[in-house]
């Protein structure tokens, strides 16, 4: 699913420009470059945005083709956001913490009052990726010929960070989602 692969690509590029973005706006200012630091600024803003867009647009994406029966591709967006977006979680995670903690105390505590910001810019991105999960937990309780079927907690499972890995891995093992087992709309 392309949607899928650019929401990913977004997330990589995110937490390349948190990165690159802070270091750039210090050398800037170190040598009185202002515009240079407010283009910086403005420019991962602009790419925070886009990359929330294209979660809720990947997301779309992934109620359109469980609505129109393409299990195959939906699975695959499924398997691509859980499995690479760890590095990338654990990445932000540690790189935050660091960042915040620094933040925090050079403030003397201050800048406290922001440290939701991130936190739920990152929880969305886990519900946008979600949105693929509870759409395959769907999916694979559909079946009226099928008696084993993944617990409704894999709803709520695929919106928690971590234990939306869990929920994943423990659907992969337990129950066949090959993406070609649909019944007819009644």
């Amino acid at each position: 699913m392309k949607s899928a692969v650019l929401f990913l690509t977004g997330m990589y590029v995110h937490l390349i420009l948190s990165i690159a973005v802070p270091v750039g706006v210090f050398f800037a200012a170190k040598y009185n470059h202002d515009k240079i630091s407010f283009l910086l600024v403005t420019g991962y803003l602009l790419m925070v945005g886009i990359v929330h867009f294209l979660g809720w647009i990947s997301a779309g994406m992934a109620i359109c083709a469980y609505r129109s029966r393409d299990y195959e591709k939906l699975i695959q967006g499924w398997k691509l956001l859980k499995f690479w977006s760890v590095p990338f979680y654990i990445l932000n995670f540690i790189f935050s913490f660091v960042v915040w903690f620094v933040l925090i105390g050079a403030s003397r505590g201050i800048l406290f009052l922001f440290v939701p910001i991130p936190i739920l810019f990152t929880c969305s991105m886990i519900v946008q990726s979600g949105i693929f999960g509870i759409c395959v937990v769907r999916y694979l309780r559909r079946p009226a010929d099928s008696e084993r079927k993944p617990a409704w907690i894999h709803y709520i499972l695929q919106l928690i960070s971590v234990l939306d890995l869990a929920s994943t891995v423990l659907i992969l093992k337990k129950y066949p989602v090959k993406g070609k087992r649909h019944l007819p709309c009644a």
